[in-house]
């Protein structure tokens, strides 16, 4: 049995751990309560070689930035602000300029890669569930949060993380559709973009839910 180092635990929604556990497609928002071992045993992956890519992946962050701010250390109002800023900003930024380029790549290379018509179309899933979700939480959720109405905030966290959930199944299908983000030889331009922004996409979208599930949850839902 591997240990795995208090460091690797306490940095898994840093952006140095987070990469290397989508490549490894280790869910660490919806799923991160779980033993690391356990998930590469379910996996079939090498403990200790995950255990030592996430110890490279957070040597090389740390010789090149400053140690990042402990999120459970900001006031409930600073943390909303992390998440809608920029998380939030950056998925409404985005989410337009990937559903036009899915459909193009899909339309322009379907025939000869039938699977891009199948990541079109759980791109648009994707993104009409996430509209949704940011709208809610930004009206209803985050406001009751501030005005602290403790009687309904717990059902509203609660039904956030079941549509985490969801949100996590839907990134794992559009990986699997997407081949792990791969473009081919052949893959234009375009194509290669897609690929790169849905990937972006998918470690930002971790890193939020992450933040959500697992620091501002458990300040209003102790048992979650």
């Amino acid at each position: 049995m591997v240990a795995v180092p208090a460091r690797v635990v306490h940095c898994f929604a840093s952006q140095a751990c987070a990469p290397v556990l989508a490549r490894h497609r280790i869910d660490y928002c919806c799923k991160g309560q779980r033993p690391l071992a356990d998930v590469c045993h379910d996996l079939g992956l090498d403990l200790r070689g995950v255990v030592s890519d996430l110890e490279t992946a957070i040597q090389r962050r740390a010789q090149t930035a400053v140690q990042a701010t402990d999120l459970r250390s900001l006031t409930t109002r600073a943390l909303i602000v992390k998440i809608i800023a920029p998380h939030h900003q950056y998925l409404h930024r985005t989410m337009p300029f990937l559903q036009t380029l899915a459909a193009k790549v899909g339309r322009v290379h379907g025939d000869r890669e039938p699977s891009l018509r199948e990541v079109a179309r759980r791109v648009d899933q994707l993104v009409e569930t996430l509209r949704v979700h940011l709208a809610e939480e930004e009206s209803v959720l985050f406001p009751a949060l501030l005005e602290d109405r403790s009687a309904n905030v717990e059902a509203m966290l609660r039904a956030m993380r079941h549509e985490h959930e969801q949100v996590g199944e839907m990134l794992w299908q559009l990986r699997t559709a997407a081949a792990n983000y791969v473009a081919p030889d052949w893959g234009c331009n375009s194509y290669r973009t897609l690929m790169k922004e849905l990937s972006v996409l998918e470690a930002d979208t971790l890193e939020h839910v992450h933040i959500e599930n697992h620091v501002l949850l458990p300040r209003y839902v102790p048992t979650a």
